[in-house]
């Protein structure tokens, strides 16, 4: 009888420990960790609607054996008080889960379902599949990184219930979705202290979860709280007109007389304008900043005349120093320049070094931020340069593990950050193309180079996704890869180029290496060349509202290019919509991405619509089943009584 008693004591000791739970009440919303048979369950509602739900708390021994905090409200501890979880209302309509532990040892997770839902946001990815739950990431280290592209990571995943989740940028956070059968259907956040991140004294696992009535408004929310608006916008002479770079046309086989008789080219074909930009194989050595004479012996004068045929001129340049480039290195390591690893390892490699046989500037030293500015200044006033193409600025070129300047907690990704930050000094005709907690530099954001194929293998079909991928994560001042692509494995055909500007016409600015005059081709049975031209026209057109959507950028935080729920947000069919984006909230584009194609069915959400091509007024929402798009056409529709149609039905 006694043994029973006892046995009976126990179990409601254990029953009172496992029942307890945190509800937590804000603006309407309500969240709830409550005991599963294995971890503890997390659920966001909005009245009777589930926003967001969870099973948090992975990795812990025993997640049924916790007990409240003594000290403060809506706590708990886990594995005899080492463990701590505490949920705040530090924000309205949303809640912060915040875990810590000084057990570096210890991995902090917590998966959330992605349901039937449509999500947005994430890393971009060089296969970059939208909508988000669509995408498979691996033990994926939230730091800018070369590898698959991601040379955007902002820890932000919006769902088009309305909800929202924000990793705080501390955390050394590693993500894990559809990768394994216990993360299929599933986004897992850890908080782990291992590399590509350097040792801290404890871990912490530190999101926000927030909702509102649809994705819209909680994207705004997001931008009010975390993610921020642009200052500012880049020049309206790269919006209006296209800039030409010599990359993918010449590669490295660039000159005084190849870039002289480039420009002639594009103004004897009727462009007599826009930004020249002199890419790769400029310098004397790669980190020297200054230009190989052998090469450009006259450059004074080639710049000169350049800016005589109304081209503004622009260099690429990057934040490395080759071993070979003596003087340079030297320099670099006398005043401790390079970025260095815990081993004091100053060396690493990039797409121009024959092997570990270059270093990074460490622009997260003042100094090195300062001398790389005098030199390129410099270079401006020599030669009458008037801005750059910054490459590069992914964290993971540096020596890994990289030692660096600042909060422990902020690193590594916090050397990209500066050195964008660097670059955007140079004024408003800069492109850079990285982002981490950046979307306030009022520059362009390249996206990362295109290979010039169709599909969502980083070809045509992820100029759409990438641009959406950017805007949904608050870069909005994108800019789009060269039309055609980079040609790494071959030169676009025909199709494809006319396709690729198609596509580009509604983005904010145009940028050509290859060109229409090189689809020169009695073959073809369309005008390359023609074609072009009207669409390049088109853009110049609708300049003036691009300029209005970066300005509604910086004042509102909108997209400037936005997946097309934008303007309906419970619209199902348009939260899934892949191949088409607005430009504002007035203009629909849906352009042709598969090769042969003549057709697509097109999806309008609500609203009335003229065709940009027939000015046949639709009401939305419906589809247009077989819309006819032979390689000429673009298919665009403009919303009705809107000052885009007005600037539209203009001449030019």
């Amino acid at each position: 009888m006694k043994l029973l008693a006892i046995f009976l004591l126990f179990c409601v000791a254990i029953l009172e420990c496992c029942s307890q739970s945190i509800t937590v009440q804000n603006n309407g919303l309500s969240l709830s960790i409550t005991p599963g048979p294995t971890n503890l369950n997390l659920s966001l509602q909005q009245g009777n609607s589930k926003k967001l739900s969870g099973v948090i708390g992975r990795n812990l021994q025993n997640s049924s054996n916790y007990q409240p905090c003594q000290d403060v409200p809506n706590c708990l501890e886990f594995e005899n008080g080492t463990i701590r979880l505490h949920v705040m209302t530090d924000i309205d309509h949303g809640f912060t889960i915040y875990w810590i532990t000084e057990d570096v040892s210890k991995v902090l997770e917590d998966c959330f379902e992605l349901s039937d839902l449509n999500w947005y946001g994430g890393p971009e990815r060089f296969e970059q599949a939208w909508p988000l739950q669509k995408l498979n990431l691996t033990n994926f280290a939230n730091v800018l990184q070369e590898d698959q592209w991601g040379a955007i990571v902002e820890p932000y995943w919006l769902n088009s219930a309305g909800a929202y989740i924000f990793v705080n940028e501390k955390v050394p956070l590693f993500v894990n979705q559809n990768s394994l059968s216990s993360t299929r259907n599933k986004v897992c956040f850890s908080a782990n202290v291992a590399d590509p991140y350097p040792p801290r004294n404890k871990v912490v696992l530190h999101y926000t979860v927030a909702s509102q009535p649809d994705a819209r408004k909680a994207h705004l929310h997001a931008v009010k709280h975390f993610l921020g608006k642009p200052t500012g916008h880049p020049n309206y002479k790269i919006l209006e007109r296209p800039i030409w770079s010599t990359w993918a046309r010449y590669k490295r086989d660039v000159n005084d007389s190849a870039v002289l008789a480039f420009a002639k080219d594009i103004v004897d074909n009727g462009y007599p304008d826009g930004q020249f930009e002199i890419d790769d194989h400029w310098e004397e050595c790669y980190g020297a900043l200054t230009f190989n004479l052998s090469r450009f012996g006259d450059i004074n004068n080639t710049v000169a005349k350049i800016k005589s045929m109304n081209f503004r001129v622009t260099l690429w340049t990057h934040p490395f120093v080759n071993t070979d480039c003596v003087k340079y290195r030297e320099i670099g390591r006398r005043y401790g320049y390079f970025a260095k690893n815990s081993e004091g390892n100053d060396l690493t490699k990039w797409w121009n070094s024959k092997g570990n046989d270059a270093h990074y500037l460490d622009f997260s030293k003042a100094e090195v931020r300062l001398w790389f500015t005098e030199r390129l200044r410099s270079i401006q006033e020599k030669h009458g340069i008037d801005s750059f193409k910054f490459d590069a600025g992914e964290t993971s070129w540096a020596p890994q593990v990289p030692v660096l300047n600042g909060d422990v907690d902020g690193l590594p990704n916090t050397l990209g950050a500066d050195y964008a930050r660097t670059c955007a000094a140079f004024g408003d005709l800069v492109e850079v193309r990285t982002g981490w907690r950046t979307q306030d530099l009022p520059v362009f954001v390249r996206m990362i180079d295109k290979d010039s194929t169709w599909g969502l293998l980083n070809g045509l079909y992820t100029l759409i996704t990438t641009l959406l991928q950017m805007n949904l994560n608050g870069y909005t001042l994108v800019l789009p890869n060269m039309v055609g692509g980079n040609g790494y494995y071959g030169t676009p055909s025909a199709e494809l180029f006319v396709r690729w500007l198609q596509a580009n016409t509604f983005m904010p600015s145009i940028q050509f290496s290859y060109v229409p005059w090189d689809y020169d081709n009695e073959k073809l049975n369309f005008d390359v060349k023609a074609i072009s031209k009207k669409f390049v026209n088109l853009h110049q057109k609708i300049a003036p509202y691009i300029e209005k959507t970066m300005r509604d950028s910086v004042e509102k935080g909108h997209p400037v290019n936005s997946p097309i729920w934008w303007v309906s947000p419970n619209d199902i069919q348009a939260q899934g919509e892949d191949t088409e984006f607005l430009l504002g909230e007035d203009i629909l584009v849906a352009p042709v991405v598969q090769e042969g194609a003549t057709n697509r069915t097109v999806y309008l959400p609500k609203g009335r619509w003229v065709d940009g091509n027939s000015g046949v007024i639709h009401n939305g929402p419906r589809s247009l089943v077989n819309y006819s798009a032979p390689i000429e056409v673009l298919p665009y529709f403009i919303r009705e009584g809107s000052e885009a149609l007005r600037l539209l039905q203009r001449p030019l």
